[in-house]
């Protein structure tokens, strides 16, 4: 009877653990793997369309942000599903996007597993967006030449800002902006790797 209390002990202490490494290395690798694809979908476009600064940017409504997505990205990476009531594009792996237009860039979640919970940023949600003016590529991305790049809160540079700033931006949040929306440039900086100081576990 004491043998088998031990191993409960023992299994209720290791299996969250186990289970928490298991998704790290799994999101870890959807991230890599979407920012590597959003790149290479951006450069095949532009062999077809020309430069990015000559491309059509969205105009009027929210939705038009998913319009644009569709003609300009997803012919490059694909989907299984759209949910156009939503302004969603779901892909195979089983992550999705949500996709907005919001005057100077398009900003996009990237759910590394769709629509299961939390559905919250810096634990299974991460923001980015595409720059369509010098202005906000030069803030967010430190490059007017970069068109896509993790989210850049309105009017608050994130270039400069050391890691130790960065953890406390994910866990605390900054001038106003949620915690979880400054997580993703810290995995960026992370090489998209969850270390042990990362404040969040799903």
């Amino acid at each position: 009877m004491l043998t088998m209390t031990i191993v409960g002990v023992v299994a209720a202490l290791t299996i969250p653990t186990l289970h928490y490494q298991r998704l790290k290395k799994e999101y870890s690798a959807k991230l890599k793997n979407f920012y590597s694809k959003v790149h290479n979908a951006i450069l095949d476009m532009e062999m077809d369309k020309g430069s990015f600064r000559d491309v059509q940017k969205p105009t009027g409504s929210l939705n038009n942000g998913l319009e644009w997505w569709l003609e300009y990205i997803d012919p490059y990476m694909g989907h299984s599903m759209v949910d156009e009531a939503h302004n969603k594009v779901y892909f195979k792996d089983g992550s999705n996007i949500g996709v907005y237009y919001v005057g100077h860039f398009l900003e996009f979640y990237y759910d590394v597993n769709g629509d299961k919970s939390p559905n919250r940023y810096g634990y299974d949600r991460y923001l980015y967006l595409f720059g369509f003016d010098d202005n906000t590529r030069e803030r967010c991305f430190s490059n007017p030449d970069t068109f896509f790049g993790v989210y850049c809160p309105a009017g608050v540079s994130i270039t400069g800002v050391t890691r130790d700033e960065l953890v406390n931006r994910c866990k605390n949040g900054h001038e106003g902006y949620g915690a979880g929306v400054w997580c993703t440039k810290l995995l960026q900086n992370d090489q998209w790797e969850y270390k042990s100081d990362y404040p969040y576990k799903f």
